[in-house]
């Protein structure tokens, strides 16, 4: 059964609609890499001739693009083209995504700021978020400093990374196989800093603060929000 996913951003900031078949191209040639191949792979000369048939079909199409992982994933700019590829090989068709509203291109170019359209604010109360890069500033800093100041303020709530900073060397514990062991947390540009802030007011203090080190600015947008 072909999972159906109502979609609420453009994929690359262009496509609307996305369709992920079992995976049509990429496959090793020989037997020792087919060993250890640990993505789904054609199980008969049938199976390979119908995704390569499939993949060209595909290609065939204006206005797509193509990513391949453990699935192919390819993505439409006009709905037209999509309910065409929709209708054919259905059976390699394994995920589709969908504006959940048909002019969300132009609702998302309508506004002023980046935003996320969500069924609900963030953690239920928070309007904005302001995602941050690690650098010395934030780690020796920034960081602390913001914990300090707002890890209790009732209008702001700092990710799991940025409480972190409260403390020196965190040993974070883990379990596995019945084995309990502790490793010493690092910061990183690999992880995610995020503040959330309930009002705009909020936002825009927080972003005064921390504007050295701002990536991003995203808005909850809701659903209940948008005229459909």
């Amino acid at each position: 059964m072909v999972k159906q996913v109502e979609s609420t951003k453009l994929f690359y900031k262009k496509y609307p609609y996305k369709i992920s078949y079992i995976r049509l191209y990429g496959f090793p040639t020989t037997d020792m890499l087919s060993a250890y191949w640990w993505f789904d792979y054609p199980t008969s000369k049938k199976d390979m001739s119908r995704r390569k048939n499939c993949l060209q079909f595909l290609k065939s199409l204006v206005g797509t693009k193509f990513a391949n992982s453990s699935f192919t994933h390819v993505y439409f700019e006009d709905k037209e083209t999509f309910e065409c590829a929709l209708g054919r090989f259905e059976d390699l068709q394994r995920e589709v995504h969908y504006p959940f509203i048909d002019n969300l291109e132009e609702t998302l170019q309508n506004q002023k700021q980046r935003v996320e359209i969500k069924n609900s604010l963030y953690h239920k109360k928070y309007r904005y978020k302001i995602d941050l890069k690690c650098d010395d500033n934030l780690e020796h800093s920034l960081g602390p400093a913001l914990v300090e100041m707002y890890i209790d303020h009732e209008n702001y709530f700092l990710n799991t990374n940025m409480r972190k900073f409260a403390e020196t060397d965190p040993i974070v514990t883990s379990v596995g196989s019945n084995i309990r062991y502790g490793y010493v947390f690092r910061h990183s540009n690999y992880n995610v800093y995020t503040v959330y802030c309930k009002e705009y007011i909020d936002m825009e203090l927080m972003a005064f603060v921390t504007s050295e080190n701002i990536i991003k600015i995203t808005k909850a947008l809701l659903k209940s929000e948008l005229d459909k």
